[in-house]
């Protein structure tokens, strides 16, 4: 990319900023603006009320016997006053860019939360999707203030330097070339090695999270346990630095390069400098020059070295914060491809026929196996319905159809005869109360971790006990210290940790909570012991309330009370029927319950 195309690169990301930061803080967008042509226009009154006064001391010095200096306090006064206005103008600039500041990167932020929520399953499920993520996050929320600020101080430092090159031209018009020499190297040095520096951190990536994973593996209370009995804690310690280093060790070879060239650019810039400043200095002896000019420049020159090498930093970060604001942006910019109808047809109350797959395959985005293949299953309103197979036979990649978290790669399905994509997506999913096997440990309170379950109804909280008595929880959660109120986790103060099986009691009361059609569960007393889910289904139809219910277990003892069972092989439907239908058909169903009741008999030895 040539120079003139980096320079001018970063214009197209602040035309995408601008309304965000528009939205987010008009006023001290605004107020930023006036504040910056305000301390431009006191600092160069500064400079041009100096010159003056220096003008006006060395005539009062050529003259034998100077009685007035009303022009040189009058001048002094001038200064200080304009001095002390641009410092007033400076530190109310840098009020306006902190309050600015803060604002932009709460509504980044925001909209930052808003694209996560919306984002479709898939999108966290994808390693190359999450990296965009992970980009946007390492990128940050302060990095959109960070282009519009350093745009706002680039545009300052270039009057500023329009300014002062005027003035030196007044002067001698053969120290512009310097001038240029000083600047013009150290910029093109900077944009380079920023664009280096980019698409390095691009391509470390992976690493990064790599890195990340091993840090929260080493210092996470989840595996802590593990970690310590099989020892790994060391191992894993050894990979982390191992990762370390060697992104170490690749960031420093680009900023030892980078340091090698701004040294040579800066010391031929000083050099240049100097050789100026004694030509100028012989011109001022022998009366070409006025002693006012000798001053002007040497303010003026070395205030110009600044302000380029200022310029030259803040276009390098120009340009770096263009770089990574462009994959916050990139990230914004994803949209769910599972998205609201025009038209949305409203969600049947209450469902008549039920939900029915006709003719499913699906296949994750960007895989070539089929999950699932030619699936055709019905769940009617009141039935109980529960779906069996080996691990990895598509049983969880069903449920994330059936609530819509995916759409099927062929066939449909129907809420009471109509494809549920003519349905609106958030209307469509609240039929459902969910436990997935990986349900969720809030680290919130007893209450709020059963609240999150339907926490749009208005009267969630009176429902919360009944939730718990349902689910076999309320007799743990009565010995806690607080009770409904205990925090749970210990990821903040004061919280309590329950043990796996409280845990899972606690994920089905936020299911139980919920008033839905259909519930989901998805191994549900996996961590419960025999006595607890006895209790659970011993009534289980009265705990759901009679609705529709779809379980998942390897534990065939739990789906012998469904109406209807569905088994699954690798991805198809192998065998339905009731309990006693597959068992009497000696298939896989009959194979598995076989297996599991044989310990359970009486074997004669």
């Amino acid at each position: 990319m040539s120079l003139f195309a980096t320079s001018l690169a970063p214009l197209a990301t602040l035309q995408r900023l601008l309304p965000l930061l528009w939205h987010s803080s008009r006023k001290w967008t605004l107020l930023g603006s006036l504040l910056m042509l305000l301390e431009v226009l006191f600092a160069l009154s500064v400079l041009y009320l100096l010159k003056q006064l220096v003008d006006v001391i060395t005539q009062q010095l050529g003259t034998e016997a100077p009685d007035n200096l009303t022009p040189v306090l009058g001048y002094v006064a001038a200064t200080a006053i304009a001095s002390l206005a641009y410092l007033a103008t400076r530190a109310m600039a840098a009020l306006a860019r902190e309050a600015q500041g803060l604002l932009v990167a709460d509504y980044i932020d925001g909209q930052i939360h808003a694209r996560a929520i919306a984002a479709d399953l898939a999108f966290y499920e994808s390693p190359r999707y999450f990296d965009t993520l992970q980009r946007a996050r390492e990128s940050g929320s302060q990095r959109p203030v960070q282009v519009v600020s350093n745009l706002l101080m680039l545009t300052k430092n270039t009057l500023m330097l329009a300014a002062v090159t005027v003035l030196i031209a007044t002067i001698d018009w053969r120290l512009l070339p310097v001038l240029l020499l000083a600047i013009i190297p150290g910029v093109m040095v900077r944009l380079v090695f920023t664009r280096h520096l980019h698409e390095w951190q691009h391509r470390r990536t992976q690493m990064e999270r790599r890195a990340s994973y091993l840090d929260w593996l080493i210092t996470s209370n989840l595996h802590a346990k593990e970690l310590r009995l099989n020892q790994l804690g060391e191992h894993l310690r050894q990979q982390y630095a191992e990762l370390r280093r060697k992104v170490r060790g690749e960031r420093l070879a680009i900023t030892r390069r980078r340091t090698r060239l701004e040294l040579l650019v800066g010391s031929l810039a000083t050099l240049a400098f100097f050789a100026a400043l004694g030509v100028l200095a012989w011109h001022t002896t022998t009366g070409r020059n006025s002693v006012g000019d000798l001053v002007l420049i040497l303010l003026i020159f070395q205030r110009a070295q600044s302000l380029g090498q200022e310029t030259i930093q803040l276009l390098g970060r120009l340009y770096e914060d263009h770089l990574y604001t462009g994959w916050l942006l990139a990230f914004l910019d994803i949209r769910p491809e599972i998205t609201e109808p025009e038209a949305p047809i409203p969600i049947p109350d209450p469902m008549r026929e039920g939900i029915r797959f006709e003719g499913v395959t699906f296949r994750y985005p960007g895989t070539k196996n089929a999950v699932l293949k030619d699936i055709d299953l019905s769940i009617r309103p009141g039935q109980v319905v529960a779906l069996v197979g080996a691990n990895g036979s598509g049983k969880t990649s069903l449920i994330k159809l059936l609530c819509r978290l995916y759409e099927p790669t062929e066939g449909r399905i129907t809420l009471d005869g109509i494809d549920i994509r003519y349905h609106g997506v958030e209307a469509y999913r609240r039929l459902f109360s969910v436990i997935f096997q990986d349900y969720a440990h809030y680290a919130a309170t007893v209450r709020d971790n059963i609240r999150f379950g339907d926490i749009h109804h208005p009267d969630t909280n009176d429902r919360i006990p009944a939730a718990a008595k349902n689910a076999g929880a309320a007799p743990f959660i009565n010995t806690l210290s607080r009770a409904y109120d205990t925090p749970l986790t210990r990821m903040f103060d004061d919280g309590e940790e329950l043990s796996i099986g409280q845990w899972q009691k606690i994920a089905l009361a936020r299911a139980f909570l919920h008033r839905s059609d259909v519930i989901i569960l998805d191994e549900p007393t996996s961590a419960l012991d025999p006595g607890a889910e006895f209790e659970l289904f011993e009534n289980f139809r009265e705990r759901i309330e009679h609705r529709a219910a779809l379980i998942i277990s390897h534990r065939l003892s739990t789906v012998r009370m469904a109406d209807y069972i569905y088994v699954l092989d690798r991805g198809e439907i192998c065998e339905t029927g009731t309990h006693a239908e597959l068992i009497e058909k000696r298939g896989m169903y009959w194979k598995l319950f076989s297996q599991q009741a044989y310990y359970y008999r009486e074997v004669d030895v």
